[in-house]
């Protein structure tokens, strides 16, 4: 019988784990502030998939060039310049805070506040927040995100993407 009990327990929350993490996966660019914290994790983190969020004036301007290739080789440079690989830029936004300021169907305007700071190692994060030497940066930004193929994409000149 105690097996039995057991065996329900763990299909109960084998099926609330799965309808959580389902619900969660489906409201992916439901909202301008989802769009928004997938694209600024993927932004700081320098990860290429940042183009899935961008709507199609942001990824390619006038002269058929990828913004974000253009964003990522720049930034390489500037990694190259310094005598560092490109992951030494490499920043997780914490603290988010994003807030709708005007909404209608096909357009939004979003304030993003969150504070970054680098991600070179975790080890780095414990220790240099403890001997005082973790640099932390604020970043403020209003975004302008737009409804495109029904998703939530972010419009051109978001944070420091060329236009």
């Amino acid at each position: 019988m105690r097996k039995n009990h057991k065996l329900i327990w763990a299909i109960v929350i084998l099926f609330v784990f799965l309808c959580t993490h389902v619900s969660s996966l489906s409201a992916e660019n439901g909202s301008p502030v989802k769009s928004v914290e997938n694209f600024a994790k993927a932004y700081f983190m320098l990860d290429n998939s940042m183009a899935e969020h961008l709507s199609k004036n942001a990824l390619v301007n006038d002269k058929s060039v990828n913004m974000v290739d253009l964003y990522l080789e720049k930034k390489g440079m500037e990694a190259h310049n310094c005598g560092y690989k490109i992951t030494f830029l490499q920043k997780i936004p914490t603290n988010m805070k994003i807030k709708i300021l005007n909404m209608d169907d096909s357009r939004a305007t979003v304030e993003f506040d969150a504070i970054t700071i680098r991600s070179v190692n975790p080890v780095y994060r414990i220790i240099g927040s403890v001997i005082g030497v973790l640099e932390e940066y604020k970043v403020h930004d209003i975004i302008t995100v737009i409804k495109e193929e029904g998703e939530w994409k972010i419009g051109p000149g978001a944070f420091e993407m060329p236009i």
